[in-house]
């Protein structure tokens, strides 16, 4: 029934109506393109950001990881208020226990009890998420993820849907009117020339002319036309083969510099945070050695960290040194001069002189940056490692600032392990080996402060005497054993040894045979084993045969007093 009507319809009326209907069939599906092209460079744009932000947030919360300072950790997260998308943020540890997170009151968001599998990116329930892994020094310290919501993106794509329907409106109004008035003088070339280009368009042929019909403005329509095709044949082809080229030109570039500029942002924080924790190391052994008040204690700390200080100073005039002096400053000017003849790169780089150089200078810079970032990762590492020892001579040494004469039970042999730790770095330098022979003993009640200034005392004494000896291998040994109702420690050294006639004077005040000696270290030690019941010995075959200092003291065990 509606074919016997269609076919009564005059044949203008059927071309208004089939214009009006092309129009809007191609209108709508135009419109939904677009609106479903734009939720989905909404939605990708969308992740894009949140992925930068968890880059970001990655990078400035991988020292809080490091250092567990969940509290700036959670500093960080809370910029996220000024994200109003930004719903939910959790921070995971390498154990994937949650170190910090930030969650909008009344979100949709469900709570995340387990880090999600780092490198996702996705939109789902509402939500668009990613979940990136931190790294520090190749090795993964952690997760963050990142939630937000898509409101802004549906009410975007509300304003993009409204505005879309005004302009079909208005062109399918239009198209009434035109096509009714019209059709009868211009629809049938404007047919032909339409279905032409669709064919062209379709087959993506520009080889397919239009037949000319007629002498008119649209005989002079359909020359150009023709006309039109025969250049964008010839200049598509050429295109094609330029895009292509400067495409893959321009991409390698841009990575090039891209990777180029990250390095470079990582190598300065990371000179930031090594001068920022090697200021806070300081700070902390200063106000450690002003509470320890044992003079003989920290000056053996303040030497040892002198000395590691000597290799960080070392270090950090070496990066400071490859900075100041790197070749990343002519990525500027490259990049001024690409930004100049950005309009025509293609050509600039083909047929320039200047532009022909780019290929080689990026090479010959990206081999210095790249043995550039060799040093510095190289002085960086070293770095870290002196700043660690730093740290570990520092906290063994707060570990013993306590008030003298207080007894508490202690483990003697990790005692000596901590004291041998506080010269690690001489026994290094010296290239002085050292032996233990460390008995199982059970914890014991002593004064450990009075016990560690006398094991330093003796094993700086020791460290000393080796460093004059150029004629045998230089060996510290340490010792612990029990006998009956005693404890001994012992401090053996293959040094310069002692003279017959001076082992009745070591322990005497104001003696020593070192020429900037004071005379006080052994004299104080043999005060404080007596003031414990105990005695300090001396024990040595003469000159160039070493020496043995053995500490006695009375075995009070934790299991006894306890009795």
């Amino acid at each position: 029934m509606t074919s016997n009507w269609f076919s009564k319809v005059p044949i203008r009326r059927k071309l208004t109506l089939l214009v009006q209907a092309m129009v809007a069939v191609a209108l709508m599906m135009a419109s939904t393109a677009l609106l479903y092209k734009q939720w989905h460079f909404e939605q990708t744009a969308m992740l894009r950001q949140l992925v930068a932000l968890a880059d970001v947030l990655g990078a400035n919360t991988s020292a809080a990881l490091v250092f567990d300072d969940a509290d700036s950790a959670s500093q960080v997260l809370d910029s996220l208020r000024k994200q109003p998308s930004v719903e939910a943020a959790y921070l995971f540890d390498s154990e994937g226990e949650t170190f910090a997170s930030y969650v909008v009151d009344g979100t949709r968001h469900p709570e995340l009890t387990a880090p999600p599998e780092p490198g996702q990116s996705e939109v789902e329930h509402g939500f668009a998420f990613v979940a990136n892994s931190i790294e520090s020094d190749g090795e993964v310290i952690g997760t963050i993820y990142i939630a937000a919501n898509l409101d802004l993106v549906k009410e975007q794509l509300i304003d993009y849907a409204t505005i879309v329907a005004v302009v079909m409106l208005v062109c399918f109004a239009t198209t009434q009117l035109v096509s009714s008035r019209l059709q009868r003088t211009i629809s049938g070339p404007i047919l032909e020339l339409a279905g032409t280009a669709e064919r062209i368009s379709a087959a993506e042929d520009y080889s397919i002319r239009v037949a000319k019909t007629s002498e008119d403005e649209l005989g002079v329509l359909y020359d150009q036309f023709n006309n039109m095709l025969e250049q964008v044949e010839s200049r598509e082809q050429q295109l094609e083969q330029a895009r292509d080229e400067l495409e893959a030109r321009v991409e390698r570039r841009t990575r090039q510099l891209s990777d180029a500029n990250f390095d470079l942002s990582n190598e300065v924080a990371e000179r930031r945070r090594a001068e920022q924790e090697l200021a806070r190391v300081h700070r902390d052994f200063v106000e450690a050695a002003r509470h320890a008040g044992m003079a003989e204690i920290a000056s053996g700390v303040l030497h040892n960290v002198g000395n590691v200080l000597n290799s960080v100073n070392v270090s950090a005039s070496t990066i400071y040194s490859s900075l100041k002096a790197s070749k990343r400053q002519q990525l500027t000017k490259l990049a001024s001069l690409l930004l100049e003849h950005e309009s025509e790169l293609g050509a600039f780089v083909t047929n320039d002189p200047r532009g022909q150089q780019i290929p080689k200078f990026l090479q010959k810079l990206a081999e210095t940056l790249n043995a550039e970032d060799d040093s510095l990762m190289k002085e960086a590492y070293s770095l870290t490692s002196n700043i660690e020892h730093i740290k570990a001579i520092i906290s063994t040494q707060q570990s013993y600032a306590t008030t003298g004469g207080l007894v508490e039970p202690m483990n003697v042999n990790e005692l000596l392990e901590d004291a041998l730790k506080l010269n690690s770095a001489a026994f290094v330098r010296h290239r002085i080996r050292v032996d233990r022979d460390l008995a199982d003993l059970p914890p014991v009640l002593v004064d450990k402060q009075r016990i560690l200034q006398i094991v330093i005392n003796l094993i700086k004494n020791a460290k000393e005497a080796l460093s004059e000896q150029h004629e045998c291998e230089r060996v510290l040994s340490v010792c612990t054993r029990q006998e009956g109702d005693d404890l001994y420690i012992e401090v053996q050294d293959t040094g310069v040894g002692i003279e017959p006639h001076n082992l009745t004077r070591v322990f005497s005040h104001g003696f020593s045979t070192k020429s900037t000696g004071h005379g006080f270290g052994l004299h104080s030690c043999a005060n404080a084993a007596s003031e414990m019941d105990g005695e300090l010995m001396v024990h040595s075959d003469g000159h160039l045969k070493g020496a043995t200092f053995t500490l006695r003291l009375p075995f009070a065990s934790v299991q006894k007093a306890n009795r």
